[in-house]
């Protein structure tokens, strides 16, 4: 597995946060930590791209830049306007997934992520982190292979930072924080990204 270098995103909304504050059973019966980070599609976001290419290519060699092209490696960036921005059960599109791309990022049920508020002071109550909340995280992506699904690329998350309130949606480690976050005012602005890039745009779609 190889895994890109942490960075943090823009300002995302939050959808189903309950999975910050308790790990969930997944498909393969492993349970972990997570959240959907949703951005508007006209957000740039080369610097993930980046480190999502970075990932595969340190993993599968130069030829996962057509890999990815040809959809033989599953991109972590999801449309909210298209099947995977579906409820499964009733097939009807999630809150606030129109218009905006996704990533879900997750981590490992020994490894919770840092949740902080604009203070960079943790946070333990869903009253203050909740589905439709903004916010920062720092994450990284990494690849995986298995016999079930092939080959993809994830992002893992370490911290997520509450920027500001928004309209609730239904649905409910290792590094400093003050590395990534400085507090935010209530009038003030969002902090610089730390990190941009531009080498990978267009290629995930």
């Amino acid at each position: 597995m190889a895994r890109s270098e942490d960075i943090k995103t823009k300002l995302a909304r939050l959808a189903f946060t309950q999975s910050l504050f308790r790990p969930q059973e997944r498909d393969n019966g492993k349970k972990q930590f997570g959240c959907s980070l949703l951005f508007p599609k006209s957000e740039d976001l080369s610097a993930l791209q980046n480190a999502a290419l970075k990932a595969a290519t340190d993993e599968w060699g130069e030829k996962a830049v057509q890999w990815i092209k040809d959809g033989i490696i599953h991109s972590p960036f999801l449309d909210g306007d298209g099947p995977q921005g579906l409820n499964k059960k009733t097939g009807e599109r999630h809150a606030g997934f129109a218009g905006h791309r996704f990533i879900r990022v997750i981590s490992g049920e020994d490894y919770p992520p840092k949740l902080f508020n604009k203070a960079v002071r943790p946070i333990s109550s869903q009253e203050e982190l909740y589905s439709g909340c903004y916010g920062f995280a720092v994450v990284n992506a990494f690849t995986w292979e298995n016999k079930e699904k092939g080959k993809g690329i994830s992002f893992g998350v370490s911290m997520i930072q509450v920027a500001r309130d928004g309209e609730k949606l239904g649905g409910g480690g290792g590094a400093s924080p003050e590395q990534f976050f400085n507090a935010i005012e209530d009038e003030g602005e969002a902090p610089a990204e730390t990190k941009d890039g531009k080498g990978a745009a267009g290629l995930f779609s």
